[in-house]
């Protein structure tokens, strides 16, 4: 009995390790998803007294940079779906820069 008695200590050890680090691992997925994308800005005061004055996410105005046939077409399709957001704060019906 004495001799299992370590190796019983060994297991219960490891085992509590394995649980310690996976519950790591999932915290530190966890506060990563947490950190995606942008936060959206303060708007306090930006509506010009109008209330209430909240962030919302807008899509912005694609930039009208010359892109020429050669450079459209090694691109492909594969951002054809991309929709840039950003943020404003919006009152009524009004937009305003943060």
């Amino acid at each position: 009995m004495s001799m299992n008695f370590p190796l019983i200590l060994l297991s219960l050890s490891l085992l509590a390790s394995i649980s310690h680090s996976s519950n790591t691992l999932t915290d530190s997925v966890a506060a990563e998803k947490t950190r995606l994308g942008s936060t959206p800005p303060s708007c306090h005061n930006k509506c010009n007294q109008c209330h209430p004055c909240m962030a919302v996410q807008v899509p912005t105005l694609p930039s009208h940079s010359r892109v020429g046939p050669a450079d459209y077409s090694s691109a492909g399709n594969r951002y054809s779906n991309y929709k840039p957001l950003g943020w404003k704060c919006r009152c009524g019906g009004h937009f305003y820069n943060p």
